[in-house]
């Protein structure tokens, strides 16, 4: 334990004394930079940091980047325009795709009538819906639809959806193909 201490406390005392014989920021930072080992070169540049006052040339550094601050914040910035398709362009019923939107206002759940479904070659249903949308069964759950039926379709977590129909205490994960 002491013998740590002891080194501890060298080593402390050879970083003070290495940043303390340079001339100016620019020496002690690259004397920090040349250093290999990553702690140590934390350790160095901490110093740098804590000691800018006794190195030469600082105020005028200093001095420099408080009217480079000043200037940017008088000057105005310049607006950037979003580039925005128009709303004419967008599907009337896009729920379930968000990537395309922002989904700030949106409603976190819609209820449609099944127009058709099918089974895919993979035993995932393919529900198709009275507004068009069409919705593929992405688990493996188990749940009676019919056409005609009055489902909901809820927003889950991290882009998830869940298809549920009324008091039934099962729900399906499903994504949006069309």
């Amino acid at each position: 334990m002491k013998t740590r201490l002891i080194s501890l406390a060298t080593l402390l005392c050879a970083f003070g004394a290495f940043n303390a014989h340079a001339e100016t920021v620019a020496d002690a930072m690259e004397k920090c930079r040349n250093t290999d080992n990553s702690l140590k070169r934390l350790i160095c540049y901490d110093n740098i940091a804590k000691s800018l006052n006794q190195y030469d040339g600082t105020s005028a550094q200093v001095s420099q980047l408080q009217a480079y601050r000043s200037e940017a914040a008088t000057q105005p910035r310049p607006q950037v325009e979003a580039n925005r398709q128009p709303e004419a362009s967008e599907p009337k019923n896009d729920f379930g795709l968000e990537h395309r939107r922002d989904l700030s206002a949106e409603a976190s759940e819609v209820s449609l009538t099944i127009a058709s479904f099918k089974d895919s070659l993979r035993g995932k249903k393919i529900i198709t819906f009275s507004d068009g949308s069409v919705w593929q069964q992405s688990d493996s759950a188990y749940l009676k639809i019919e056409e005609g039926q009055q489902v909901s379709i809820e927003r889950g977590l991290l882009g998830s959806f869940y298809l549920s129909v009324e008091g039934v205490n099962k729900r399906m994960k499903v994504k949006r193909v069309k």
